[in-house]
Protein backbone atom coordinates (compact mmCIF):
# COMPACT_ATOMS: atom_id res chain seq x y z
CA UNK A 1 0.00 0.00 0.00
CA UNK A 2 1.38 3.25 -0.86
CA UNK A 3 1.11 6.38 1.24
CA UNK A 4 0.43 9.86 -0.10
CA UNK A 5 1.26 13.07 2.33
CA UNK A 6 1.85 16.10 1.65
CA UNK A 7 3.58 19.28 3.92
CA UNK A 8 1.77 21.61 4.71
CA UNK A 9 3.22 24.45 6.13
CA UNK A 10 0.93 26.29 8.57
CA UNK A 11 2.97 29.18 9.10
CA UNK A 12 2.92 29.60 5.24
CA UNK A 13 -0.68 29.20 5.16
CA UNK A 14 -2.01 31.36 7.51
CA UNK A 15 0.29 34.04 5.89
CA UNK A 16 -1.17 33.39 2.74
CA UNK A 17 -4.00 35.35 1.18
CA UNK A 18 -5.76 32.19 0.31
CA UNK A 19 -6.21 31.77 4.59
CA UNK A 20 -6.97 35.83 5.07
CA UNK A 21 -9.22 36.54 1.69
CA UNK A 22 -11.53 33.31 1.61
CA UNK A 23 -14.63 31.93 3.52
CA UNK A 24 -14.45 29.01 5.32
CA UNK A 25 -16.39 27.22 2.54
CA UNK A 26 -13.74 28.87 -0.24
CA UNK A 27 -11.04 27.45 1.97
CA UNK A 28 -12.36 23.84 2.01
CA UNK A 29 -13.20 23.42 -1.85
CA UNK A 30 -9.02 24.95 -2.37
CA UNK A 31 -7.50 22.61 0.08
CA UNK A 32 -9.61 20.19 -1.47
CA UNK A 33 -8.17 20.77 -5.10
CA UNK A 34 -4.91 20.80 -3.65
CA UNK A 35 -4.75 17.59 -2.26
CA UNK A 36 -6.43 16.06 -5.50
CA UNK A 37 -3.47 17.73 -7.86
CA UNK A 38 -1.27 16.59 -5.35
CA UNK A 39 -2.29 12.65 -5.56
CA UNK A 40 -2.18 13.23 -9.27
CA UNK A 41 1.19 14.48 -9.11
CA UNK A 42 0.31 17.32 -11.19
CA UNK A 43 -2.30 19.49 -12.67
CA UNK A 44 -6.54 19.35 -12.36
CA UNK A 45 -8.35 18.91 -15.75
CA UNK A 46 -9.82 21.97 -17.43
CA UNK A 47 -12.93 20.22 -16.61
CA UNK A 48 -15.65 22.14 -15.00
CA UNK A 49 -18.07 19.22 -13.72
CA UNK A 50 -14.84 17.19 -12.38
CA UNK A 51 -13.28 20.26 -10.79
CA UNK A 52 -17.05 20.68 -9.17
CA UNK A 53 -16.72 16.62 -7.63
CA UNK A 54 -12.88 17.33 -6.55
CA UNK A 55 -13.80 20.47 -4.67
CA UNK A 56 -15.97 18.22 -2.15
CA UNK A 57 -19.68 19.93 -2.80
CA UNK A 58 -20.81 20.23 -6.52
CA UNK A 59 -23.75 22.22 -5.84
CA UNK A 60 -21.76 24.93 -4.17
CA UNK A 61 -18.79 25.52 -6.69
CA UNK A 62 -20.65 27.77 -9.00
CA UNK A 63 -20.55 30.12 -5.91
CA UNK A 64 -17.11 29.56 -4.83
CA UNK A 65 -15.04 28.51 -8.10
CA UNK A 66 -14.41 32.29 -9.16
CA UNK A 67 -13.09 32.91 -5.85
CA UNK A 68 -11.05 29.59 -5.74
CA UNK A 69 -9.93 29.63 -9.50
CA UNK A 70 -8.17 32.63 -9.08
CA UNK A 71 -5.65 30.72 -6.98
CA UNK A 72 -4.84 28.39 -9.72
CA UNK A 73 -3.38 28.82 -13.70
CA UNK A 74 -4.48 27.50 -16.62
CA UNK A 75 -1.74 25.87 -18.77
CA UNK A 76 -2.15 23.34 -21.65
CA UNK A 77 -1.54 20.80 -19.04
CA UNK A 78 -4.55 21.79 -16.82
CA UNK A 79 -4.74 23.97 -13.69
CA UNK A 80 -1.91 24.41 -11.70
CA UNK A 81 -1.22 26.01 -8.01
CA UNK A 82 2.16 27.79 -8.98
CA UNK A 83 2.78 26.90 -4.57
CA UNK A 84 1.92 23.20 -5.17
CA UNK A 85 4.24 22.90 -8.20
CA UNK A 86 6.80 24.30 -5.91
CA UNK A 87 6.08 22.03 -2.77
CA UNK A 88 5.62 19.10 -4.96
CA UNK A 89 9.36 19.72 -6.87
CA UNK A 90 11.31 20.17 -3.46
CA UNK A 91 9.34 17.13 -2.44
CA UNK A 92 10.65 14.90 -5.33
CA UNK A 93 13.99 16.21 -5.00
CA UNK A 94 14.23 15.09 -0.95
CA UNK A 95 12.13 11.68 -1.82
CA UNK A 96 15.16 11.12 -4.83
CA UNK A 97 18.00 11.88 -1.90
CA UNK A 98 16.77 10.36 0.51
CA UNK A 99 16.36 6.83 -2.15
CA UNK A 100 20.16 7.45 -3.55
CA UNK A 101 21.01 7.70 0.42
CA UNK A 102 19.24 4.71 1.16
CA UNK A 103 21.56 2.77 -2.10
CA UNK A 104 24.74 3.87 -0.97
CA UNK A 105 24.47 2.83 2.32
CA UNK A 106 22.90 -0.72 1.72
CA UNK A 107 25.40 -0.99 -1.21
CA UNK A 108 28.03 -0.34 1.88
Amino acid sequence: MKLHGLLWWIDRWRKSTAYTDMTLEEQGAYRNLLDEAWLRGGPLPDDDRILAKMCGDAKRWPRVKPTVMKRFTKNGDGWRNETLDEVFQQASRRASSQKDYRSRIKHK
